[in-house]
């Protein structure tokens, strides 16, 4: 049984589900493990074989990882949101965060078009960090613009998603 040491090392986008060794002709029966990390040489890797549906397991054991994964990311990309909106909020400008104008909606596209240009054209190795770290902020400033825009929608016509 992996430690807890050993699974908050490891990346929880990268746990599969293959046939264990045991069961090279991927028997739905037979033993099957959940594997993290390199494929050459799992980080993480244990086997599920004591169980009516070991397949079935390790699947949901998979897929409950990679949702809380996905939670965890999101959370913390909606709070980098939500303090940008703050700090937007707090400058001289942010008075008119709320304003959703046809001239900051065209502003808003550009910005997301060069950003996209930007993304598209990845950075050499060395460089690949600060790019990325610079399109996370820019991506989280117009994320922050748009919950502010879509905050003012609601609370002027109380339109229900």
């Amino acid at each position: 049984m992996p430690t807890p040491e050993q699974i908050g090392t490891v990346d929880l986008a990268s746990w599969t589900v293959v046939p264990s060794q045991s069961n090279p002709d991927k028997d739905d029966r037979g033993a099957w493990a959940v594997t993290a990390g390199r494929q050459e040489q799992y980080d993480l890797y244990f086997e599920i074989a004591d169980a009516a549906y070991p397949r079935q397991v390790a699947e949901f054991i998979v897929e409950a990882v990679q949702a809380h994964a996905t939670q965890l990311r999101l959370s913390t990309a909606f709070d980098d949101v939500l303090h940008e909106r703050e700090r937007l909020r707090a400058h001289p400008a942010g008075a008119d965060l709320y304003e959703l104008g046809r001239g900051r909606v065209v502003a808003m596209m550009a910005q997301l078009g060069k950003l996209a240009a930007e993304a598209y054209e990845t950075a050499p190795a060395p460089e690949r960090a600060a790019q990325e770290r610079r399109i996370y902020a820019e991506v989280t400033q117009l994320a922050a613009q748009a919950v502010s825009w879509m905050e003012a929608i609601h609370a002027r016509y109380g339109i229900d998603a």
